[in-house]
């Protein structure tokens, strides 16, 4: 099946053991960095693979133009002025290699996104596996902060079937997920969420606002990077949402073919607005960026 014509190198992953059960990536070694005097044809030399690498992370499965759009605001977020700068900060301090690695791969979220689809999601898809015997999985491949999850987690709750909910988010960012298992998050974040459900589902702490507990208990969060793990078992529903502009075109067709090799027969897949899965894949378009793969 020839995949190249979609719009959109691999790592071995180790999971170590982290605090509040969050399962972490070991990064593997650095790749060899150019020196100053060698060619580059792009505007930042080698600096995105070498952090890339240098995070565990197979740079050649990233578009580099979307990523060489974020460099200014990765600079920003080291506090730096260049990127040798950068390099001499990453190399001392891992911490400064996760706020590189989370600015450069600007996980944008945010509660009940694209909201015409989540109203889809709670009144056709969730009542239809619901309808099924077991469990509900669910899983948010590049969850990022985890709004979308949590999204998730709310609207089984309203419907009665948290308790039937099996919640799984992964990230490549290990700063990202341990904001999801945190799950604080700021008014800007719950500006767009009706008050009574931020009233609900939301309790203020330390001038912030924190998933409560229920919601908190009924997701994992793992570190894991798509381009060389996917979680086993099979799946009712899994979101992996304006993720395919970063990734290479081979890269994120062979993604889509491993996510959809991954849903239970009738299964869901939710896509960002811009992403479509080929035609020949085993799944067919049932709503604004929801698929559904065939029952067989």
């Amino acid at each position: 099946m020839n995949l190249a014509h979609v719009r959109f190198g691999s790592v071995e992953i180790d999971r170590v053991a982290r605090p509040h059960g969050i399962a972490t990536a070991k990064a593997v070694p650095a790749a060899r960095v150019r020196t100053d005097k060698e060619p580059s044809s792009q505007p930042y030399g080698d600096f995105l693979p070498w952090v890339l690498q240098r995070a565990g992370l197979d740079s050649s499965w990233y578009r580099a133009a979307p990523l060489e759009r974020r460099v200014p605001a990765c600079l920003r977020a080291l506090k730096v002025s260049t990127v040798h700068e950068a390099r001499f900060g990453i190399s001392g301090d891992a911490r400064l290699l996760e706020i590189a690695v989370g600015a450069l791969l600007n996980g944008t979220t945010e509660f009940f996104r694209d909201r015409p689809v989540f109203d889809f999601l709670a009144r056709e898809v969730l009542p239809a596996l619901a309808a099924r015997d077991g469990s509900i999985r669910a899983w948010s491949a590049g969850c990022s902060s985890g709004a979308e999850l949590y999204s998730i987690a709310i609207q089984l709750d309203e419907l009665g079937l948290l308790e039937r909910g099996v919640l799984l988010g992964t990230d490549c960012r290990p700063d990202a997920i341990e904001q999801a298992a945190a799950a604080t998050y700021g008014d800007t974040a719950l500006a767009k969420l009706p008050p009574a459900v931020r009233a609900r589902y939301f309790e203020p702490i330390a001038g912030h606002w924190r998933a409560i507990a229920r919601l908190r208990h009924s997701i994992e969060w793992r570190v894991e990077d798509l381009a060389s793990a996917t979680p086993e078992g099979a799946w009712d529903l899994i979101l992996w949402r304006n993720a395919g502009m970063y990734v290479q075109p081979d890269a994120a067709a062979s993604t889509l073919l491993r996510l959809i090799a991954r849903l239970k027969p009738g299964g869901y897949l939710v896509l960002g607005k811009a992403e479509r899965p080929p035609v020949r894949l085993d799944v067919k378009p049932v709503a604004h960026c929801v698929y559904q793969r065939s029952v067989q």
